[in-house]
């Protein structure tokens, strides 16, 4: 039985060459279409995280917004007060000061969770533009600042100027509730203190004749001006935050709107 062997005739050079040409072409179109596919992923995905931010901005702006105007008038009235308590030595009249005070503290919480997001997922990389990176990390930064500040002013407030007054004011102070706001009492503190009405109204004339006769002395008129002061003094630095915050947020909002939309 006869048999036939192939033969191999080798490869000119040229040969090897072209196949390696076509394998490393191969390779690196595969690299480079592997490469597009991920920028343009990061590009979608810096979209997205941009615009969700942005609504973050928008919601931190809407809230200084309401906190600004309650502090600006805060920091007016507690001005007016102490100056009046340190100053002119009027007669405190209990009722009226009980009718007009806001012991309402009014403090900012930075709305934060998309760039936290960003931040521990390492997404803060998909933002290219250098510009709009460096101005959001300013911005959270002093956004973190403010709400700082505002943590500081809840802690001296708790730990300082209600236990100051607290401790002058009588508890007819705290419980005196004008005509127009036990209506208002009445309609929303249905669910929560169902029977809050009722209760005030039977000791109505105790409580009103408490604040009538109550007289504080000259000593005590002096610690509650300065409460007074200091609290107008501890609002108006925090104040000065969230002005300049609020001027911040609308500057990124200028900035990196028109890009992303």
């Amino acid at each position: 039985m006869e048999v036939h062997h192939h033969s191999h005739h080798p490869k000119k050079w040229k040969e090897y060459l072209t196949e390696f040409i076509m394998l490393f072409l191969a390779v690196s179109m595969g690299f480079i279409a592997e490469n597009v596919r991920e920028k343009y992923v990061e590009k979608e995905r810096s979209e997205e995280f941009i615009k969700s931010f942005i609504s973050d901005i928008k919601e931190n702006q809407k809230q200084l917004d309401s906190i600004i105007i309650n502090n600006q008038r805060s920091v007016n009235y507690y001005d007016s007060l102490s100056l009046i308590y340190g100053f002119e030595k009027q007669k405190v009249d209990l009722r009226k000061l009980s009718e007009s005070i806001d012991l309402w503290l009014y403090r900012f919480n930075n709305k934060k969770t998309i760039f936290e997001e960003m931040k521990n997922t390492g997404s803060l990389r998909y933002i290219q533009n250098k510009e709009v990176l460096n101005a959001i990390l300013r911005y959270e930064e002093n956004a973190n600042q403010a709400e700082t500040r505002s943590m500081v002013e809840l802690e001296r407030y708790n730990a300082e100027f209600r236990p100051t007054i607290t401790k002058i004011l009588p508890i007819s102070f705290f419980k005196y509730h004008s005509e127009d706001e036990l209506k208002m009492l009445d309609k929303s503190d249905s669910t929560f203190h169902k029977f809050r009405y009722e209760n005030y109204s039977k000791f109505k004339d105790e409580i009103i004749h408490s604040l009538e006769n109550i007289k504080l002395t000259s000593e005590q008129i002096e610690t509650l001006a300065k409460a007074w002061h200091l609290r107008q003094e501890r609002t108006t630095v925090g104040l000065r935050f969230q002005i300049e915050l609020r001027e911040q947020g609308a500057q990124l909002l200028k900035l990196i709107e028109p890009i992303y939309n």
